[in-house]
């Protein structure tokens, strides 16, 4: 597993700063160049970025600039012929979710490219239950966001070089602290759980720390082994 944290946090303080565009742009750069030095030390089979690093919608662009960036990551796999497992947003018929995507190089055609969607959200800032939901409430609290939920523990069947296969539990942020959860994607057959987190929302309190710890005993209680991937390292 090649494992990629760039230490870039913040994402809409530096988008108030420089703009969305620019910071797109330092954070695929930046994730782009230290893959290519950990691709130039060793093969590996399967490179992985954290949440949220391409912070829009892949796939479904919603505006020119998007449609680069798609293009761009695409042919990142494709030229150096790595599968490659990220967090961004996934859309579809107007509904976004938080989203662990994969895609893999093939030898002839289209990408392999299978999506993840986060299910346990955050209360109040990845989503309002609908009863709590309304105008008054969003105005108070403006960071609450819009994502919805997916549809539970499931996992992903990913294909690697020389025609081998490995069957992953995904994890987003937040799913690692619920046993049941993960213990559900492990009787389906996972072999690996990959956690992608941002934990850079609570930085400076003892918060990230205890979400490591947490995500640790999935795996004491699962006994499989993880890969763990955020943004702040």
């Amino acid at each position: 597993m090649g494992v990629v944290q760039a230490n870039i946090t913040s994402y809409e303080k530096l988008a108030a700063e420089v703009g969305t565009y620019e910071v797109v742009r330092r954070i695929l750069d930046t994730h782009y160049a230290l893959s290519d030095a950990l691709l130039r030390e060793r093969p590996v089979d399967l490179l992985i970025w954290p949440e949220t690093v391409y912070p829009t919608t892949f796939g479904t662009p919603k505006s020119e600039a998007g449609a680069e960036f798609d293009t761009e990551l695409t042919d990142f796999v494709t030229e150096r012929q790595v599968p490659l497992l990220f967090g961004t947003y996934d859309l579809e018929q107007e509904r976004e979710y938080n989203a662990a995507m994969f895609l893999g190089p093939t030898r002839e055609g289209p990408l392999t490219r299978v999506a993840y969607r986060k299910t346990m959200l955050f209360p109040l800032t990845e989503w309002v239950p609908e009863p709590l939901d309304s105008p008054w409430l969003r105005e108070r609290l403006p960071w609450t966001g819009y994502w919805k939920r997916g549809p539970g523990p499931r996992t992903l069947t990913l294909p690697l070089r020389e025609g081998r296969s490995l069957q992953v539990a995904p994890l987003i942020c937040y799913e690692s602290i619920f046993p049941g959860y993960v213990a559900e994607e492990a009787r389906q057959g996972a072999e690996l759980i990959v956690t992608l987190s941002n934990d850079s929302w609570f930085q400076g309190t003892p918060a990230p720390r205890l979400h490591l710890m947490h995500a640790g005993f999935r795996s004491i209680e699962t006994r499989l082994p993880q890969v763990r991937v955020t943004n702040s390292g």
